[in-house]
């Protein structure tokens, strides 16, 4: 029972290392009931293990794979030679951040289901978005200079697609390295994607002070580092305004004190093809309890 179900909540554990039932189920469009059953079956087998969330009420829990877990996960993913059984043989040290980073994305997953025709084309995990943008220096070696929390590719329909870079930010980084993750960004970008000024960087934090801090700086490398060139756009977001306000009341902070909700901002075109399945809107057979 549950074997496809199973096997899809395995995979994207592998990909996004923590979810709760909830953010499970709105990822992968199955019934809460679905979710909550097949994971007491993957526990019993094994494979995945329970963390509290001791940041959320109610004792919230949410679950991540174990080393036995992962090796499978990793099989069906097509990654048995890169493996490392160890990485997974802990539980995940940063519970707050895997946490904050995945419900942004399911928060829009669950804002792009009464849309017709809305939603992820693609969500890459952390390790996907920094494979996009691996670099190979002078020696020969891979950098990956840019390593978003989250890559979003997110079809708005008949309209265009919009395409950001999230960077979910708990105040445990100064701001110095949150300048260098910007400079990477303004070089890299670029680059990288030809209508860049369409393309987005998404920084959510959880300290009110950071978003004014966010764009003071990235105002004085556009003036100073890349005076002239074409970049992406830099928005900021303090989480509380993002959670009470939802996705299409709250504002964020741009340049040039610009403040915009997240469906306002600039598209990039719609892709040549826009038929594959968006995350949360996949076709599921009905259980025969709900069959009529």
């Amino acid at each position: 029972m549950y074997y496809t179900a199973k096997k899809e909540m395995m995979m994207a554990l592998y990909r996004y290392t923590l979810l709760t039932a909830e953010q499970g189920a709105a990822l992968l469009n199955y019934r809460i009931k679905t979710v909550y059953s097949m994971v007491a079956q993957l526990r019993a087998e094994g494979v995945i293990r329970s963390i509290l969330l001791p940041f959320l009420r109610n004792h919230h829990v949410g679950y991540c794979l174990s080393a036995k877990g992962a090796r499978a996960a990793a099989s069906l993913c097509g990654d048995e030679e890169t493996f490392r059984a160890k990485a997974w043989e802990d539980d995940p040290v940063q519970l707050e951040h895997y946490y904050g980073t995945n419900r942004f994305f399911t928060d829009l997953i669950h804002h792009s289901l009464p849309i017709s025709g809305d939603g992820f084309m693609e969500w890459l995990d952390p390790r996907e978005a920094a494979d996009r943008y691996v670099q190979v220096n002078a020696s020969g070696r891979k950098t990956r200079p840019v390593k978003p929390d989250g890559f979003g590719s997110y079809l708005r329909s008949g309209r265009g697609r919009l395409v950001f870079h999230l960077e979910y930010d708990t105040g445990t980084e100064n701001l110095w390295r949150l300048k260098d993750k910007l400079f990477n960004y303004g070089r890299l970008l670029p680059a990288i994607w030809p209508q860049v000024e369409a393309v987005h960087v998404l920084f959510v934090t959880k300290i009110a002070s950071r978003p004014k801090a966010l764009l003071d700086i990235w105002e004085v490398l556009q003036k100073e580092t890349f005076s002239g060139d074409h970049l992406p756009n830099v928005w900021a977001i303090h989480e509380t305004e993002w959670k009470e306000r939802g996705v299409d009341r709250a504002l964020w902070w741009g340049s040039e004190e610009r403040r915009l909700c997240l469906m306002d901002l600039p598209l990039l075109p719609l892709p040549p093809d826009t038929t594959a399945p968006i995350l949360g809107k996949q076709l599921r057979e009905s259980s025969p309890m709900y069959r009529r």
